[in-house]
């Protein structure tokens, strides 16, 4: 992931806490479990993206003209395939 657990964790907790301090969120749980559930989608989300990724560099592996991995023409690339594929899979990056 691009952000690290302890890092996607601080920043739930961040929402967490002004939701409930804000009393948009009602409820009986603790702080705790409110941030759990913040947290969840976030990472998700991150494990998805993660995952696209990943096919990218699997297609464009199997390119025999791709450009060098890392140059800039790869990052390119690399974006556009990765957008295409997200927007096929209605998925938003």
């Amino acid at each position: 992931m691009r952000l690290s657990e302890d890092r996607v964790n601080a920043i739930a907790y961040k929402i967490a806490f002004e939701l409930v301090k804000k009393r948009y969120v009602k409820t009986a749980a603790n702080l705790r479990q409110v941030t759990t559930w913040v947290e969840k989608p976030i990472i998700e989300h991150l494990s998805a993206e993660d995952a696209l990724d990943a096919e990218v560099r699997a297609m464009l592996s199997k390119m025999t003209t791709a450009p060098p991995e890392g140059s800039v023409a790869w990052q390119t690339l690399f974006q556009k395939r990765k957008e295409d594929l997200a927007a096929k899979r209605q998925y938003e990056l």
